[in-house]
């Protein structure tokens, strides 16, 4: 088969066009220091040594372990599902806390009650809403001098204590406000339960309660790295209680929990500070 000559010239400006604007695209890149793939951050330590205890909260019965099958329907293999009852009495209140961490994939969905539970065949009762956590920060230290490259705000830390050898380190919390998106299901097969579940992520030393936020956070051009954690907190209630109690009691609980948390999660997560050029590389090995 022949083309007409005017065929093959088009053809071959717009091979050449595409080319060229290959070329262009690296150059730019390289020049305005952006980084398209990001590279994987390895977190310091597993999420199953989170403490049995956070606050009045105890660890009730092991970890659940997913199989094969629901660890790739995760997404990743690193993750705590784990239940706490109050004081360890089941009867005072029991919750849910799953963290899930992620890094190395730019095209990750993050899972989320809305998307999970409903596909689980479960019920909405009440849509997803925003819900600002009361985080307990009285023992957070301002660190003026330490400012978060992306916000120009400064970081907090905490003194976390080593269970063993007894010694501090000072830890790096979040940088921004912590809210939760919050919904309500009814499960299939018990009508008469609610089951309520929030969940926010700290994506790159920051926190976002939207699974878009991710994106923003962690995948900004300017970023070498990228990480981004999922803390989901989750509570049973009866449908025959109030809405409102519901939801203030759930809140009171996830602020709890979270505040907690926090201080353990993040000696656990990546130091972020480093990877931005605020803080140096550390010397050696960590203790």
């Amino acid at each position: 088969m022949r083309f007409r000559k005017s065929v093959i010239a088009a053809y071959l400006c717009a091979c050449g066009v595409l080319l060229i604007g290959a070329a262009g695209f690296r150059v730019a890149v390289e020049r305005l220091n952006a980084f398209v793939v990001k590279k994987p951050v390895e977190m310091r330590a597993p999420l199953a040594t989170l403490p049995a205890s956070l606050g009045p909260w105890k660890k009730l019965g092991d970890d659940v372990q997913f199989g094969a099958a629901m660890v790739e329907e995760l997404g990743t293999s690193q993750y705590l599902d784990r239940t706490y009852a109050l004081d360890g009495d089941p009867a005072k209140g029991v919750a849910n806390v799953h963290v899930a961490y992620y890094t190395g994939a730019i095209d990750d969905v993050p899972h989320i009650p809305e998307r999970c539970w409903d596909a689980a065949g479960m019920v909405m009762t009440r849509p997803p809403e925003r819900m600002a956590l009361e985080i307990d920060e009285s023992d957070w230290t301002l660190e003026p001098k330490l400012v978060n490259r992306a916000t120009g705000l400064p970081y907090h830390s905490v003194a976390v204590r080593h269970p063993v050898t007894g010694l501090e380190e000072r830890v790096y919390m979040p940088v921004g406000e912590i809210e939760m998106t919050v919904s309500e299901f009814r499960p299939a097969l018990e009508p008469r339960m609610r089951q309520t579940g929030g969940y926010f992520f700290i994506a790159n030393g920051r926190p976002t309660a939207s699974a878009l936020g991710v994106r923003s956070l962690a995948f900004s051009l300017t970023d070498e790295f990228a990480y981004y954690c999922k803390v989901q907190v989750t509570m049973r209630t009866a449908a025959s209680e109030d809405e409102e109690s519901v939801r203030a009691d759930y809140r009171t609980v996830a602020s709890e929990l979270v505040s907690a948390l926090l201080p353990h999660l993040m000696k656990r997560l990546p130091i972020w500070p480093e990877y931005e050029g605020s803080l140096p590389p550390p010397s050696g090995p960590e203790e």
